[in-house]
């Protein structure tokens, strides 16, 4: 194979990413531009960060709060815990006045006695009775066999069987009052293990190990649990580390991902940023004043314990970051010739250079060379077929703009565009891993917020020459600059200014 057609077969692969990333545009223009007349400033890209945020406010809030109440009514008789107190699990904190409890144990454990007492009353009654039944039993057989020898009347037999069925009925009736005095005993237990439930709950314990951050009660005071339990104790699980409850707008709310990077600070330490991360953004919107916004859950570490509940936090959460772009100054965005400048044809793209982006794309996806081969032959194919299709219904492939009265031509290029898409997608889908797809939809996402732009160079003639560009991030200073300009390329950013 030729090195040209070597080259067309590696573009294939490549051209396959670009649409897939919707980069039909622009590429990469190599090349050193002609110095600058002195009537211009001009400022050469160069290779750097960038950083996109957007600002928000929120309070301090400890990662878990828990409140802790009373599930009994009484006065409390004691205090353990106050304001800022660390406890450990189980602890001690108040005590309601057990005594009514106490006493109500005391009384669940009689009846409990007296239970266990009527238990073994039954078994002794049940004794008796399984006596009295084997005595009517023998009876019952004695008088049947003097019967049988005709010794004793048919009456007197009679009254020994109507004895033993007595016998029996009484030994039934003992056997079923002795089931009842056993579940009498199992309802008496249950109420006395109750009972002490009830006296255990008038100790108030800690359920976690925290901080106590409120107190709302004192020695003596009667608390009231009928309907609902009162918070006693607020505790707060582990300050060193905490979360800020963001209010970010509507407007902004779409480009917060969980998992960016977020810097704060407090009114309580001006000179000092904290650092975080979006853990949640929480879907229940917060309406007022015709104003909408999301709350944003952020995390962060609070190790010296210098961040305080309530305080209130200025946030920045960055929505994007990049590192190692080639960035172009937002002054040679801005700038416009004057009229009357001489300006020479807008430069052209570069082939190459729109491969060394592809090729760049296709790293990023570390595609292996028989992946690499695949997208090539399938794509040829692909290509190859649409084209022959175009041929035979008398279409063609449009690159340029539709002409006037090319309306046919408009829609056969149109419909050709999707067809390729649509193959393009299932090519892509069968030859990448998953993890090769979702890094491509990722990539698709960010190539989403891609915009065309133009820029102003000197030309070789020593006129302006207008470069097309496709920009991606964008901070207060520079935008990165995807395709169009390699790093170091000097660009117009404006009138030098002259002095009288």
């Amino acid at each position: 194979m030729t090195k040209p057609k070597k080259a067309w077969a590696a573009a294939i692969v490549l051209v396959a990413i670009l649409m897939a990333l919707g980069l039909a545009g622009p590429g990469q223009l190599g090349g050193d531009a002609a110095a600058a007349k002195s009537s211009y400033r001009v400022k050469s890209t160069d290779r750097g960060s960038i950083s996109q945020s957007i600002s928000a406010s929120g309070s301090v809030r400890p990662l878990i709060t828990v409140e802790i109440g009373s599930q009994l009514s009484g006065q409390v008789d004691a205090l353990y815990a106050d304001y800022n107190d660390e406890v450990p699990a189980g602890a001690l904190l108040a005590r309601i006045d057990p005594q009514t409890f106490e006493t109500a144990v005391k009384q669940a454990e009689a009846q409990l006695a007296v239970a266990n007492a009527s238990v073994s009353v039954q078994q002794a009654a049940i004794t008796r009775a399984e006596a009295q039944l084997e005595e009517a039993r023998r009876q019952r057989v004695r008088q049947q066999e003097l019967f049988t020898k005709g010794n004793v009347a048919e009456s007197t037999l009679d009254t020994a069987k109507t004895n033993e069925k007595a016998a029996a009925a009484d030994m039934a009736s003992a056997q079923a009052q002795l089931e009842n005095a056993v579940a009498t005993v199992a309802q008496r237990q249950a109420a006395l293990d109750q009972a002490r439930i009830d006296l255990g709950r008038t100790e108030i314990r800690s359920p976690i190990d925290g901080t106590v951050i409120e107190r709302s009660v004192d020695v003596g005071q009667t608390v009231a649990a009928s309907l609902s339990a009162p918070t006693l104790f607020q505790l707060a699980q582990d300050l060193s580390e905490i979360q800020v409850e963001a209010d970010v707008d509507e407007a902004d709310i779409g480009a917060v991902l969980s998992g960016n990077r977020v810097t704060f600070s407090v009114d309580a330490y001006p000179d000092r940023t904290f650092g975080g991360a979006v853990k949640q953004i929480r879907l229940a919107p917060d309406e007022g004043s015709n104003v909408v916004t999301y709350t944003v859950i952020i995390t962060a570490e609070n190790r010296d314990r210098a961040l305080l509940p309530g305080m209130t936090a200025n946030v920045e959460i960055f929505t994007g970051e990049k590192t190692d772009v080639v960035r172009v100054t937002n002054d040679a965005l801005r700038f416009r010739p004057a009229d009357g400048t001489a300006v020479a044809e807008p430069a052209r793209p570069d082939g190459s250079a729109r491969a060394r982006v592809l090729e760049q794309m296709a790293d990023d996806l570390n595609l292996t060379d028989a992946q690499r081969e695949q997208i090539r032959d399938q794509m040829q194919e692909r290509v190859a077929s649409l084209r022959q299709s175009a041929a035979q219904g008398g279409g063609g492939m449009m690159m340029g703009p539709p002409r006037p009265g090319s309306g046919d031509r408009t829609a056969d290029r149109i419909q050709m565009r999707q067809q390729m898409e649509a193959a393009r997608d299932r090519i892509l889908k069968d030859v990448l891993t998953d993890d090769q797809w979702q890094r491509l939809l990722v990539l698709k996402k960010e190539r989403a917020n891609t915009r065309r732009a133009q820029v102003w160079v000197m030309a070789e003639d020593g006129r302006l020459q207008q470069r097309p560009v496709v920009l991606g991030l964008s901070d207060d200073n520079h935008t990165e600059v995807i395709a169009g300009l390699a790093p170091g390329m000097p660009v117009i950013v404006g009138l030098e200014r002259t002095r009288s």
